[in-house]
């Protein structure tokens, strides 16, 4: 076997990606162990080819609308696939695409190349249970073509394309469980959670902590990420009034925005109502190195995910990338975010309710975490789930499919 091994990879987002998977993950950590990665998606504003040595973006051609392009990309992802083995491929890969992953694989079984399929979402799942959810905005007359799509997509997913691949890839050990009560056979899959670049947590080490003046030196609640109405978030404002009522001085920041200007504002009135207009404050959309300066000057941090089928396969990063940065971890009970706290004891699970996650912020405000125990958070993540150790585990795996497909 040659020793830089060829490998195409048809994703569904437009190029350039800053999805870490695709950035970071075949980009940076395959290449170095061998694995070179050809990415093919959507473009963007306009048809992209970006090379370099170990690695190339490519789209397929930009066209006048979005349905075009989708139907572009398509046809194109035939063509390289028929092509493939001739151009030197040794594997084909397709993530969250059923319709190509299905033309894919047959191309691919003709031509005799092993194929991976990555499932990162359930996205049939969600077209049939959003066709369902009368509290969804769908018209009534879409809603059976939804449902159909969905269920067509799941029957061609668990019945065709995952029984017959060579690797299926899964996001998390609850999408693992999930996939095996579907009759996946459990020895075809491998999870691959989603993981912290460390070469990014290093070159923001040096950042500068950033404050909220008036706050002076009192105890922080900080959470980092998007405030769409979705997320629930008052249930941290309302912990956080009642965290209030032990640790008097506490104060509660949120690092990020949402793209609708009232869920933002739905957030501060709420705060203001609980009468904590002087110790919540939103930042708004900041650059990546302000956020983490915001961020390395909290005293604690907060993950909350809602329950559901949909997000519980999901493996948040958030969690690890705060335990990274040595911060301690309040989450709610999403598998993956207890399962990653409780295996470095470094944070705490609560139930997802305000009084749960009340309960850990005055904990955590009366009797923070030691220095130790911080260190032991961050040495897990980097053992366990560093972007540097999952390319070691990925590429091994490629390489290991293909030369069974060999012998």
């Amino acid at each position: 076997m040659n020793k830089k091994i060829k490998v195409i990879n048809f994703v569904p987002e437009e190029l350039p990606s800053y999805r870490p998977d695709v950035d970071v993950l075949y980009s940076k950590e395959l290449p170095k162990q061998g694995v070179d990665t050809t990415i093919v998606g959507m473009p963007d504003k306009e048809t992209l080819h970006l090379e370099d040595d170990s690695t190339r973006l490519l789209t397929s051609k930009k066209t006048s609308n979005r349905h075009l392009d989708s139907l572009v990309y398509f046809f194109n992802a035939i063509k390289l696939t028929f092509h493939a083995k001739k151009a030197g491929f040794r594997l084909i890969q397709v993530r969250d695409m059923v319709w190509v992953g299905l033309v894919c694989m047959l191309i691919a079984k003709l031509i005799k190349l092993p194929t991976t399929y990555w499932v990162s979402f359930l996205y049939a799942e969600s077209r049939t249970m959003r066709a369902k959810d009368k509290s969804e905005n769908i018209p009534s007359w879409k809603r059976p073509i939804i449902l159909a799509r969905g269920l067509l997509e799941e029957f061609i997913l668990y019945r065709i394309i995952l029984p017959h691949s060579d690797r299926v890839y899964v996001q998390s050990d609850f999408m693992f469980n999930y996939m095996k009560g579907k009759g996946i056979d459990p020895d075809s899959m491998v999870v691959v959670p989603m993981g912290v670049d460390f070469d990014k947590i290093e070159s923001l080490s040096n950042t500068q902590v950033k404050h909220i003046e008036r706050w002076g030196n009192a105890p922080v609640v900080g959470y980092l990420g998007s405030l769409d109405r979705l997320r629930k978030l008052e249930v941290i404002i309302e912990a956080f009034k009642q965290a209030k009522e032990a640790v008097p001085d506490l104060k509660l920041l949120f690092v990020g925005d949402s793209e609708v200007t009232m869920d933002r504002e739905f957030l501060q009135k709420t705060a203001d109502e609980l009468g904590l207009t002087e110790d919540f404050y939103i930042t708004g959309w900041v650059k990546t190195e302000e956020a983490w300066a915001y961020l390395k000057g909290v005293d604690m941090v907060i993950g909350f995910m809602n329950r559901g089928l949909l997000l519980d396969v999901s493996t948040p990063t958030k969690a690890m990338e705060y335990m990274a940065l040595k911060k301690p971890m309040i989450c709610n009970d999403s598998p993956d975010q207890q399962f990653v706290i409780e295996q470095s004891s470094c944070g705490r699970v609560t139930d997802g309710s305000s009084q749960a996650y009340a309960a850990a912020m005055i904990e955590l405000a009366q009797k923070p975490m030691s220095d130790d125990e911080l260190e032991a958070g961050y040495q897990y993540i980097k053992s366990n789930r560093s972007y540097a150790f999952i390319g070691h585990q990925v590429a091994a795996d490629i390489k290991y499919i293909i030369q069974q497909q060999n012998s």
